[in-house]
């Protein structure tokens, strides 16, 4: 018998340790970086050459000004998309250059 274990799922269990081990939030960081191909499509995805995300900033570099000046004015809605795709604030504001 395994009396005293809690059964859970290996996600929860994956997800338990990472937050045990201090490494939650670099999960997080790394998936939403995954997700801005999805979140922006791939006419914005084609142009965006790097992106990386320190102390809650999101740094999107583009290969296009018009675009970056676009995307300046859709900020608050694209922070807004990532954030709920994690299911917490982790981008608190997003930079394009």
């Amino acid at each position: 018998m395994f009396s005293g274990r809690k059964e859970q799922t290996i996600g929860a269990a994956i997800k338990e340790w990472l937050k045990s081990n201090g490494m939650e939030e670099k999960w997080d960081e790394t998936r939403l970086l995954e997700e801005w191909d999805q979140v922006v499509g791939p006419v914005i995805s084609k142009h965006t050459t790097s992106k990386r995300i320190d102390k809650s900033v999101l740094f999107i570099r583009l290969d296009s000004a018009s675009l970056r000046h676009e995307l300046g004015y859709a900020r608050d809605k694209l922070k807004k998309q990532l954030n709920n795709l994690a299911g917490r604030e982790i981008i608190k504001t997003i930079v394009f250059s």
